[in-house]
């Protein structure tokens, strides 16, 4: 029963509601010349019955489209629960029906999400996941805010990707979303991108059967899809490969997969700290076109793997290009030098620390034990005479040194464990990958300054003093016959009591901690150097010496890290002879009784040569004991927390 919209309907001949349509919802729609009869058959015979049910849509007029729906999965779930099933009125509407290129239709590109939303928001998918985060998702995504912010009708909808009226499961052939089509119902509104998929090693995977290999929505996600430009794809592609690339594989001789490998590269490390600028996945491999190395077009083949660096290192050559990306340190047969490095590291780092360990264990025990037995050593009596032992210009070196190590650890540390929470935080305390990395330059070039510094004191020592007086005298930074006596000495020491050696003016261990640093910051700041300039190395080097100063300048910078945080900050502050903190390096001077008790020797050589008298200087005032201790103990705080976090890491906790 049509009423003309003109005439106001009144109680009294007001028809009933589900007879009436106003002919405005009509006007306009594909049914505007329809009768009501076409739609609703059975009212032909007069009079009809009450309820004649709903209007068939599937005869003469939307037969294939019936057909369609009929053979989906929405006729499926109309057979086992028809409330919850969408029917043609569900999606297009009842009378108001427009054409799907009309802004009024419920199909239109800008509604059909909404329309499609409104049922599924509410129900769960068939693999039991919410259906509103499948909607939400879709909404956050390039092609949602394509649609709902931009107004962009050429963007992708639900139709566009499962179809309109034969809507199928993911799981069945025939669907527009299954593995086997995804790349076609992607490649139809990204044209050419479907033609690079099937000539690459993931297509041609796909065709040969490999229901493992990669698609659009594995790379890319089904509903989530974000803009390929944006931070949050960039961090995340490395993941989305090693979905799949985090396995071995039967018969590889890697003892790590390639995601592992490449997370403990310094492009992963960064990556994994947040750099949206080093080198990803898809950055040497390609992204839609990807083949095998082997294959003459792959950007990694030998003939275009020196092309493929210089997208990030313009001055690369073909030596560069040696350089191995995956390289594992842990496989011995690939990577043999790697392997023996690695080993020589983890060698020297158990004797280092296995070594002073027990030491320093051993140390702290004798003195507690000595202490209850004897009591507190007896502090320095005021107005005495304290002896100078280093110049401001040791002073000042020694300050800078501290200065550019805990610099160079804080900012370089984290890529070491770039895995960890904390080592994220650090590095943005910092402001950043790229922020941190001008930092740690800058600190390196602090640590080469002190060196040549040093090394200048050296040369002038040769000078005054001889070279052989340098290298074998009684103030030689060099180990010495007696330096082996003092060790067993203080052994015997540990286990029996007694009297300590008489040290001369440098003890064994203050010798190693020297040998240590001073070869440790040889071979930190050369392979430093090569790895912040690789491209002007690479034309004295071979590229795969870069992998080689990576593990080299790595574990260098962790057995400094570990062994100036433990055993070096208990030789000269936490032992109980000098805690909370040895000043002396502050001062530059000690009390002169402390230095006959410690140092026996060079008192004696001291007293015997006549120089006492020269190096007796007043005691410093006691402002610069309280600022050794304030410095001392932060250091120590910052040390002691940075090696519990090692710790931590290394053993899963964190």
């Amino acid at each position: 029963m049509l009423a003309p919209s003109t005439q106001p309907l009144t109680p009294t001949d007001a028809p009933r509601p589900g007879l009436f349509v106003r002919p405005e919802l009509l006007a306009g729609g594909v049914h505007a010349n329809a009768a009501c009869v076409d739609c609703h058959a059975q009212a032909k015979t007069l009079p009809h019955k009450p309820g004649l049910g709903p209007a068939t849509c599937t005869g003469a007029c939307h037969a294939p489209q019936g057909s369609e729906y009929l053979h989906g999965v929405h006729a499926e779930v109309a057979a086992r629960e028809p409330e919850k099933a969408p029917t043609c009125v569900t999606c297009h509407g009842g009378h108001e029906i427009y054409p799907r290129t009309d802004r009024r239709s419920a199909v239109y590109p800008l509604n059909v999400v909404k329309t499609c939303a409104e049922c599924h928001k509410q129900h769960t998918t068939r693999n039991g996941k919410n259906g509103a985060d499948h909607v939400n998702s879709y909404l956050d995504s390039v092609h949602g805010r394509a649609i709902s912010g931009s107004g962009l009708i050429v963007a992708a909808t639900c139709a566009d990707c499962h179809g309109a009226h034969r809507v199928l499961p993911a799981k069945d052939d025939g669907s527009k979303v299954n593995r086997g089509n995804v790349a076609d119902t992607c490649g139809r509104c990204h044209v050419g991108l479907e033609e690079v998929y099937v000539k690459s090693v993931h297509g041609q995977e796909l065709a040969r059967g490999n229901s493992k290999a990669p698609v659009c929505t594995d790379c890319h996600t089904a509903h989530a899809i974000t803009r390929t430009d944006t931070p949050a794809f960039m961090l995340d592609i490395v993941n989305e490969c090693g979905t799949c690339h985090d396995q071995t594989g039967p018969g590889s001789t890697r003892r790590s997969s390639l995601y592992e490998t490449y997370r403990r590269s310094y492009h992963g490390q960064v990556t994994s700290l947040g750099s949206t600028r080093a080198a990803r996945c898809s950055d040497c491999h390609g992204a839609h076109d990807i083949k095998r190395i082997e294959d003459a077009d792959s950007p990694l083949n030998a003939s275009r793997r020196a092309e493929t660096c210089r997208k990030c290192h313009p001055q690369s050559n073909a030596s560069f290009a040696q350089f191995e990306a995956h390289a594992d340190h842990r496989d011995r047969k690939r990577y043999p030098l790697l392997y023996a490095v690695w080993w020589y590291f983890i060698v020297m780092m158990s004797l280092a620390f296995g070594f002073f360990g027990l030491h320093s264990v051993l140390w702290f025990v004798r003195s507690a034990i000595e202490r209850l037995r004897n009591g507190a050593a007896p502090k320095h009596a005021p107005g005495g005479h304290a002896i100078q032992r280093f110049s401001k210009v040791d002073r000042i070196n020694h300050a800078f040194v501290i200065v550019s190590f805990f610099g160079l650890t804080l900012t370089g540390l984290p890529l070491l464990y770039a895995d960890q929470p904390w080592a994220r935080s650090l590095m943005s305390s910092f402001g950043g990958v790229r922020a941190a990395g001008i930092l740690h330059r800058c600190f390196a070039v602090i640590l080469i300054a002190n060196f040549i510094v040093h090394l200048g004191g050296l040369i002038n020592r040769i000078r005054h003093h001889g070279l052989r007086n340098l290298l074998f005298g009684p103030t030689t930074m060099l180990p010495r016959r007696k330096d082996f006596a003092d060790c067993a000495g203080m052994f015997r020491w540990f286990f029996r009591g007694g009297s300590k050696p008489k040290f001369d003016r440098w003890t064994y261990w203050e010798k190693f901690d020297y040998v240590a640093e001073v070869g440790g910051s040889l071979i930190i700041g050369i392979t430093g150097l090569m790895l912040w300039f690789p491209e002007t190395f690479s034309a004295i080097v071979p590229g795969w010496m870069f992998n080689v100063a990576t593990i080299v300048h790595g574990y260098e910078a962790l057995l400094a890290i570990g062994f100036i945080f433990t055993i070096h900050f208990f030789n000269a502050h936490l032992r109980l002879e000098k805690f909370p903190v040895d000043d002396v390096m502050f001062t530059g001077c000690l009390p002169e009784e402390e230095l006959r008790h410690e140092r026996g020797e060079e008192y004696a050589r001291l007293v015997a040569t006549g120089e006492i008298e020269k190096l007796r200087v007043p005691v410093p005032p006691k402002s610069h004991r309280r600022f050794a201790v304030a410095a001392g103990l932060l250091a120590m705080a910052i040390g002691t927390t940075l090696v519990v976090l090692i710790i931590l890491a290394g053993l899963g906790v964190m």
